[in-house]
């Protein structure tokens, strides 16, 4: 590094000779200075922590190869401590780096607005699409008359779980604290998926053009979790719709249908999953939700109801609980146990070893407004059974002991009719 000191015209001889002894330095290496300032002090009779103040007052340093990168002018140092923290490859001056400053300073307003410009752009282009979709779909609502029993009954879900007090509109499942729609978030979604695209649920385009994409097939995409939607029909009409789906008519003609029983089929595997993962946590327990324990829930709901699948998934839950109690079993070791717990527990029932308790259900579990809608305030099982059903099946009924407190699957009872 070369440099060379520069010295106030009126410096006196001692003051030079002490900025020559600050500034010098062994083979012009930058932090290798000959002197102390305690030296230099001891020399001259001074404190050392004067030395630096004399020689930053009477002289300064130029450093030759160093230059601002944007006007050329050669660096100066005042103290040590500037030469040794200098930057000699990316300096700029005082007045240069001043003016950078500003220009990225303008640069970043100028491209905040920028993107506050292209975000306005997007959010009138997604509200231009999102009111054009509306208008088709108020093109297409169906009338009431049209829906089936099915679609009435989700649609009724929806209205008891996200209504809102003016039935007008629903609030989102992300701030649903209530009454969940489902037992599950992803059939959540699918609801409000199936009766968005059935034209029942319209989008309210100022609440939420954040929450909808346009994908490059020109498809909405919608954040169900945070959009919020306005019900098709007037408050009159959603209020028919809940006292019909209170009023058990139909049932039989209902419980043959395959859509219903579709639907019915993943409330309740809903419900047990829920189940299963609530016990679970309370255990400190983390079973694996896969396809093969889905299979084996599957299976048992064919043939059990949910107020018996609970019974087994808390005989599971808390054997595996148990498990973990012994020498060398992790936690793991125990989440992974329950799928196997299930399955033994459903056999020991099947095979008549283990007496199964028909009304038990978890009451601290949430119920969800599906399972209210589709399986309690709907079918009311023993007044259909009761009303519907000859001796002979009520009798058959019993014996093999499908005839639950809580649920009874919508499955066997067409099976029952069927027979009938």
């Amino acid at each position: 590094m070369k440099t060379i000191i520069e010295y106030q015209s009126d410096i006196t001889e001692i003051n030079k000779l002490i900025c020559e002894k600050y500034w010098l330095r062994e083979s012009e290496k930058r932090n290798e200075f000959i002197y102390t300032c305690k030296e230099i002090g001891q020399e001259f009779g001074f404190r050392s922590q004067d030395i630096s103040s004399i020689a930053k007052i009477n002289a300064h340093l130029v450093v030759l190869d160093c230059q601002c990168l944007d006007c050329g002018t050669t660096n100066i140092c005042h103290t040590r401590a500037q030469l040794i923290q200098l930057k000699v490859d990316n300096w700029r001056c005082d007045v240069c780096w001043e003016a950078l400053k500003k220009r990225r300073m303008q640069a970043l307003i100028e491209q905040r607005v920028e993107q506050e410009r292209l975000e306005e752009e997007q959010r009138q282009a997604a509200l231009e699409y999102i009111n054009n979709y509306r208008n088709i779909q108020f093109t297409e609502i169906p009338s009431i008359t049209e829906l089936n029993e099915t679609d009435r009954l989700l649609l009724a879900a929806t209205i008891e779980s996200l209504g809102t007090d003016n039935l007008k509109t629903t609030i989102s499942l992300r701030d649903n604290l209530s009454l969940p729609l489902s037992p599950f978030f992803g059939l959540d979604q699918k609801i409000l998926h199936y009766l968005f695209k059935l034209n029942l649920l319209l989008l309210v385009p100022e609440e939420n053009y954040e929450y909808v994409t346009v994908n490059k097939q020109q498809e909405l995409e919608i954040d169900y979790n945070q959009a919020t939607f306005e019900f098709a029909y007037d408050t009159e009409d959603l209020t028919k719709i809940m006292i019909s789906a209170k009023s058990k008519k139909n049932i039989s003609a209902l419980v043959v249908n395959t859509q219903f029983e579709s639907w019915c089929q993943q409330i309740q595997l809903g419900e047990c999953l829920s189940y299963l993962i609530t016990r679970a946590e309370l255990n400190n327990l983390a079973p694996p939700i896969g396809e093969k324990l889905i299979s084996l829930l599957r299976a048992c709901l064919a043939e059990c109801s949910v107020s018996v699948m609970h019974y087994i998934i808390y005989k599971a839950v808390e054997s595996a609980a148990a498990y973990v109690q012994k020498p060398n079993i992790t936690r793991k070791h125990a989440s992974n146990s329950i799928s196997g717990n299930i399955e033994r527990v459903f056999g020991k029932i099947s095979s008549g070893s283990w007496h199964r308790s028909n009304s038990y259900r978890d009451a601290s579990h949430p119920q969800s407004a599906m399972a209210k809608v589709f399986l309690i305030m709907y079918l009311g099982w023993k007044i259909v059974v009761l009303t519907t059903l000859s001796m002979s099946c009520l009798n058959l009924i019993n014996r093999s002991r499908l005839l639950d407190k809580w649920v009874m699957p919508p499955w066997e009872v067409r099976k029952v009719l069927i027979t009938q």
